[in-house]
């Protein structure tokens, strides 16, 4: 039996290495090919990785006896991964999800879990084909800077739209075939097997042949020499397909961190967990662990310009972006966490002239999640202030006087990064950070800039409302500051040199 949450994500990754072997397999099956189980990974992984997480959540919650409406509701696979995205926020597609787990794990529930499948994938080793120039797409740079890394690289500059994916009628028979188990694997994994004919992209079997026909990311005949981007693998199919071809070609994949969390949040979302097993080499904004990271700066703080105090500005909070139906139970904020809570106590104990003055600053994707905080805030805290991201952020920072952050996520590093005064608050019932993080957040805590309690927030922002400045400009706040941001929010002198020697194998 397992129990506990750090138990629940050693057996989620698990699960999802047992079932991508599975997968890799039926696919080259399937397809009539031979690739490795890399090329899968890259291909299909930012898929897989996120399904395996909201099939393990559910299993989750049904071991901790929480009841589930049985609620049988017909769902078509989606077309692509920027559709699955989609229908994943739907009401239908998570009843049916809920329904469907619950019919396989009491099936698969008797079965012995075994750490890995007795099977690997095994190619034949290929000709590498001659390699061309970088190609470099997404990045989150600015957009001059980006060409600049292009010319760099002896490419035009070019910005690649949204790929068109080809769409072809299911086929039961292979569907069926995905499922395939050849060997032991957990009863776990064994019901994500059991899902993947209702729920896998149509892209990855039927619409797959189609995809040699479709344009590549690069204007050249040979694969590149290095594919890197920032965040084109976690929605552009065919970008993926070229990309897994690529690698199986002899093509370095470099991958880069596009947002806040990483890094920081005890557990890794599903992108960093992905990202961290198809790159060569992963350009962080500044940490390290094991794996490919490689120490790099914040890509899209780069031609940003630094806050200007404003004495006389709002208390800005930046809220998150909840989840009426969370993903994953290792990343998404629920809506019935304590985190809304949390952050209206710390409103709460402002003093009623610094009260007058907080700007609610709503999440620009909190209806993208299903779950709006508008109403909330209007019930809970009529009088307080609200932007619902109509103002650019960049605006709004120059009309505050301190920032106040409840949730971890990229305005944290943005913030600190921008010179912003910076509160940060939150509780272990919603957010902890991993070990190697522990540390800067002493740091931080110890200077008032990170606070464990509402109370303490809310106290301490009450203390230095009148010279906000003198605090977050004294000599041990500027040393916590630097601390974070050496290890999480970095910058460099020139971006482009540092790339290119990045890029470099």
């Amino acid at each position: 039996m397992i129990d506990s949450k750090s138990e629940w994500f050693d057996e989620t990754n698990v699960v999802f290495q047992q079932v991508l072997d599975q997968v890799a397999l039926n696919l080259n099956e399937i397809h009539s090919v031979n690739y490795s189980t890399r090329y899968w990974n890259i291909f299909v992984g930012a898929w897989l990785q996120q399904f395996v997480d909201m099939v393990m959540f559910r299993i989750y919650d049904m071991h901790q006896h929480r009841e589930f409406e049985n609620v049988f509701t017909e769902t078509q696979p989606s077309v692509s991964l920027r559709e699955f995205n989609q229908q994943a926020k739907t009401t239908i597609f998570v009843e049916s999800l809920h329904a469907d787990v619950l019919r396989y794990s009491k099936e698969f529930s008797s079965q012995t879990a075994v750490s890995r499948p007795t099977n690997e994938v095994q190619t034949t080793q290929t000709m590498k084909a001659k390699l061309g120039k970088p190609f470099v797409s997404a990045t989150y740079l600015p957009r001059y800077i980006e060409s600049l890394l292009q010319l760099r690289f002896g490419r035009l500059p070019r910005h690649l739209g949204n790929s068109q994916i080809p769409t072809s009628t299911n086929s039961h028979q292979k569907r069926v075939l995905i499922s395939r188990t050849r060997g032991l694997v957990s009863s776990n994994a064994e019901t994500v097997l059991a899902l993947l004919p209702k729920y896998m992209p149509n892209v990855y079997i039927e619409g797959y042949n189609s995809l040699s026909h479709s344009a590549k990311p690069w204007n050249s005949r040979n694969f590149p020499r290095i594919v890197f981007t920032a965040n084109r693998h976690l929605y552009d199919d065919v970008f993926n397909y070229w990309t897994a071809l690529a690698t199986e070609n002899g093509s370095r994949l470099v991958l880069a961190q596009h947002g806040g969390n990483y890094g920081i949040s005890e557990f890794p979302s599903f992108s960093e967990r992905h990202e961290n097993l198809v790159a060569d080499r992963y350009i962080t904004w500044g940490w390290e662990s094991s794996g490919p990271t490689y120490k790099g700066f914040a890509l899209p703080l780069v031609g940003r310009t630094s806050h200007l105090p404003n004495p006389k500005g709002s208390l800005l909070v930046i809220t998150d972006q909840l989840w009426k139906y969370p993903r994953s139970m290792f990343s998404d904020t629920s809506e019935s966490s304590m985190y809304l809570d949390h952050l209206k106590l710390t409103v709460d104990g402002l003093l009623p002239d610094i009260r007058s003055k907080v700007l609610l600053r709503i999440h620009h994707a909190h209806e993208d999640a299903g779950s709006s905080q508008i109403d909330w805030w209007k019930l809970n805290s009529p009088n307080i202030s609200q932007d619902a991201g109509g103002v650019g952020f960049q605006k709004r920072l120059a009309e505050s006087r301190l920032v106040l952050i409840a949730h971890n996520g990229t305005s944290i590093p943005e913030s600190i990064a921008l010179h912003a005064p910076t509160i940060i608050t939150w509780s272990d019932s919603y957010m902890k950070v991993r070990r190697s993080a522990e540390a800067v957040f002493d740091a931080l805590e110890q200077v008032g800039i990170f606070h464990r309690t509402p109370e303490s927030a809310s106290s301490f922002i009450n203390s230095i409302w009148d010279d906000v400045d003198g605090w977050w400009n004294s000599q041990a706040t500027i040393d916590a500051r630097k601390q974070f941001t050496d290890q999480y929010a970095r910058t460099v002198s020139d971006p482009v040199r540092f790339l290119a020697k990045a890029l470099q194998f």
